[in-house]
C-alpha cells in the first residue's frame, strides 16, 4: 500500500534481530547434547561383573570371556570392537557407539558394551 507515493519497505534491517535470535536459539538447542556429552561412560558387562571407562579418555583393552577374545578401542568419544576371534564377528561389524543407550553385544563371549550417562532419549518420535 502506498503512503504519500512511497512503497513501504517489505524488509527492514531491524527485522533481522528476531530472526537471528530464533536461529541462534534453535542452533543452541541442537548442539546442546553434543556439548554436554562429556559425562558419558562405557559400561562393560560380563559374567564376572561390570567395569566402566570414560569415553573422554582414549584407550584400548582386551576382554577374554568364554574362550573368546575381544579388543575394544575407545577413541574420539566412541567405543568399538576392533578385533575378535568370534566366527560371526557381529560385535566388530556393529561399528562405533557413542550415544547414551547404544550398545554392542557379543552373545558368544557374554559381553555387553553399553554407553551410559545423562542426555539419553526415552523414546524416538518419528
Amino acid at each position: 500500500m502506498k503512503k504519500n507515493g512511497i512503497h513501504p519497505a517489505l524488509f527492514r534491517p531491524l527485522d533481522l534481530l528476531p530472526m537471528l535470535t530464533v536461529l541462534l536459539l534453535a542452533l543452541a538447542l541442537l548442539l546442546l547434547p553434543f556439548l554436554l556429552g562429556g559425562g558419558k561412560t562405557l559400561a562393560v558387562v560380563t559374567a564376572s561383573g561390570t567395569v566402566t571407562y570414560p569415553l573422554s579418555a582414549d584407550r584400548s583393552f582386551t576382554l577374554c570371556e568364554n574362550g573368546y577374545t575381544l579388543t575394544v578401542v575407545i577413541a574420539d568419544g566412541a567405543a568399538r570392537v576392533v578385533e575378535t576371534n568370534c566366527p560371526e564377528a557381529i560385535c566388530r561389524r556393529t561399528g562405533a557407539i557413542s550415544r547414551v543407550g547404544e550398545s554392542i553385544l557379543c552373545s558368544r563371549a557374554g559381553v555387553l558394551l553399553r554407553v551410559e550417562g545423562e542426555g539419553g532419549y526415552d523414546a524416538v518420535a518419528g
